[in-house]
C-alpha cells in the first residue's frame, strides 16, 4: 500500500477549517484522505463523504437529524457514521481515521471509531483528553491525542495536527498480521484463578501458541471483538467474571458504550472454546466509598456473607471491593451462559469445578499461600459450602442443576463436565488442556471425559 486512504472526519459545518487542515496534512504525509461530514446543524457540500450519504447509511433523513435535540441528533449520526466506516472499510476505502474535535464531535467521531476492527489506526485530537476517555476509547484501539484547542490553526495545533496525520499514515502502512505470527488462544483471568491460567497458557506455548491473557475487569469485551476478527482462535474462557460484574453494575463490567455481547463470539465463530465459572463467585466492585448502598445492606443483613461476620464486604485492594454472588445471582447468571452457549458452533466444553471457583471461593480445609488464601485465614470470604455435600461449594450445585435443566441437549457442539476439583487444583488444568489438545487435533466429541477420574457428570 503506498498511498492509505485515510478518513477525516468531523462536524464540518463547525470545523470547517481544522477538518481541511487535516486532510492537508494527512496529504502531504502521504496519505489519501477522504473527508466524511458528521455535522449535527447543518450540512456542507465540499465533504467527500456528504452528510447525506453518511445518514443513508440507516436510512435516516437530513430534516429529522436537524429538528432533534442535540442528544438525539448525536446519536443518529454517530449510528450512521458507524455502518458508514464499516461499509467503506469493507470496500477498501478506509485504512485509517482521524478527527480532530471538542466533546461533542468527539463523541460522534469516537463512536465511528470503535465500529472499526482492531488494528485499524484510529486518532482522536480532542482538548479534552486531560479528561476521564474511557466513555469514548470503549474497548477500542483509539489513540487520543491533546491538540491543545478544540480548534483554530496556530503555531502551536499545527504542528500537534502535523504530527498526528503523520501517525495516522504510518500506520496504516503497518502490515495487518506481523509476519511470523503464531495462531492465538485467549485466556481470561483474574489473580484469583492465576495458576491454573498459567498451566493452560504454558500448555498451548508449548504448542507452537501465543497465549493473550485478559483481565475480566472490562476487556472481556476487546477479547470477543478480537475473536470475531478472526486474530484469536481458541479460547480458556476461565474467568468469564464480567457476567456476575454486568449484572451488578459494576465499573469491572464491560463498557457501556461496547455493542456486544460478552461470551457469544466464540460460538459464533465456532473456534474451540472451554467455559469455566472462574470469578463467578463474587462481583468485583470499585473503592469501598463507590459501593451502592443495597449491596452494604445486604452484608449487614448477611443476605451476602461479609468478611469474618464484620458487616463489610472483603476489600481486594483500595480500588477492588469484592462481594460474594448470592444464589439468585448465580441462577440468573447460569440462565445466561446457557442461552448464550446452546447454539454453539464449535466444539464447547462447560467444566464447573464443584469445590469452589477463585482463591477466595475455598473451605479452610483446601486453603494454602499457594493457592492464594493462606491456612489460618479460616474459609475464603467466598466460600458457601453446600450443606448436602460440604465439600462442594452450594453455587456450583446451583449451577450444576440449572445447566443440566437448560443447556440444549441435542447440540453435539456443547458438552457439560462437573467435576469434583477446585479451580485451582492442578488436575482441572490438567483436564482443560487434555480438552483443548482433543479440540485442535479434531478428536474430540461430546461425552468423551465421561470415565475420567473425579469427573462426576
Amino acid at each position: 500500500m503506498s498511498k492509505p486512504t485515510i478518513v477525516c472526519a468531523g462536524m464540518c459545518n463547525t470545523k470547517s477549517a481544522e477538518i481541511r487542515y487535516l486532510a492537508e496534512q494527512v496529504a502531504e504525509h502521504g496519505g489519501e484522505p477522504v473527508i466524511m461530514d458528521l455535522s449535527l446543524g447543518a450540512a456542507v457540500d465540499w465533504a467527500d463523504i456528504r452528510l447525506e450519504e453518511v445518514l443513508a447509511s440507516t436510512g435516516t433523513r437530513i430534516e429529522d437529524v436537524f429538528a432533534a435535540p442535540r442528544a438525539s441528533a448525536l446519536d443518529m449520526v454517530g449510528h450512521a457514521g458507524a455502518v458508514k466506516i464499516v461499509e467503506l472499510h469493507a470496500a477498501g476505502r478506509c485504512d485509517g481515521i482521524i478527527s480532530w474535535a471538542g466533546s461533542v464531535g468527539t463523541t460522534a467521531a469516537t463512536r465511528v471509531m470503535r465500529a472499526l476492527p482492531f488494528g485499524v489506526p484510529k486518532i482522536m485530537l480532542t482538548d479534552m483528553a486531560s479528561s476521564d476517555v474511557s466513555m469514548w476509547l470503549g474497548n477500542k484501539d483509539i489513540y487520543i491525542v491533546n491538540p491543545t484547542a478544540e480548534q483554530g490553526i496556530n503555531v502551536v495545533t499545527q504542528k500537534a495536527v502535523a504530527n498526528a496525520a503523520a501517525a495516522v499514515v504510518a500506520m496504516a502502512l503497518v502490515p495487518e498480521v506481523p509476519r511470523g505470527s503464531k495462531p492465538l488462544v485467549a485466556i481470561t483471568s483474574y489473580g484469583t484463578t492465576t495458576p491454573t491460567v498459567l498451566r493452560c497458557a504454558e500448555f498451548m506455548e508449548g504448542k507452537g501458541w501465543d497465549a493473550s491473557i485478559f483481565h475480566a475487569v472490562g476487556v472481556g469485551a476487546t477479547m470477543e471483538d478480537l475473536i470475531r476478527s478472526g486474530l484469536i482462535s481458541a479460547i480458556f474462557d476461565i474467568t468469564p467474571a464480567e457476567l456476575m460484574n454486568n449484572l451488578l453494575g459494576s465499573v469491572y463490567g464491560t463498557p457501556k458504550t461496547w455493542e456486544g455481547e460478552r461470551l457469544t463470539a466464540a460460538s459464533a465463530m465456532g473456534i474451540p472454546q472451554i467455559v469455566v465459572p472462574g470469578g463467578l463467585d463474587q462481583a468485583a466492585l470499585g473503592p469501598l466509598h463507590t459501593v451502592p448502598q443495597q449491596y452494604l445492606d445486604d452484608l449487614k443483613t448477611e443476605r451476602r456473607r461479609s468478611h469474618r461476620g464484620s458487616g463489610l464486604p472483603y476489600q481486594h485492594n483500595d480500588s477492588v471491593t469484592v462481594l460474594p454472588a448470592t444464589l439468585e445471582e448465580v441462577e440468573q447468571v447460569s440462565l445466561e451462559i446457557a442461552g448464550k452457549l446452546n447454539d454453539t458452533r464449535g466444539p464447547t466444553a462447560l467444566i464447573i469445578p464443584m469445590r469452589g471457583w477463585s482463591a477466595y471461593d475455598q473451605s479452610e480445609e483446601l486453603a494454602t499461600l499457594q493457592r492464594g488464601w493462606a491456612q489460618g485465614n479460616g474459609d475464603g470470604p467466598m466460600w458457601q459450602p453446600d450443606p448436602s455435600h460440604p465439600t462442594w461449594s452450594q453455587r456450583a450445585t446451583l449451577m450444576l442443576s440449572v445447566l443440566q435443566e437448560h443447556l440444549n441437549r441435542e447440540n453435539p457442539n456443547l458438552d457439560l463436565l462437573a467435576c469434583d476439583m477446585h479451580i485451582l487444583d492442578p488436575e482441572l488444568a490438567n483436564l482443560l488442556t487434555r480438552c483443548m489438545g482433543d479440540m485442535l487435533d479434531h478428536t474430540w466429541r461430546k461425552g468423551i471425559y465421561r470415565d475420567v477420574d473425579r469427573v462426576i457428570a
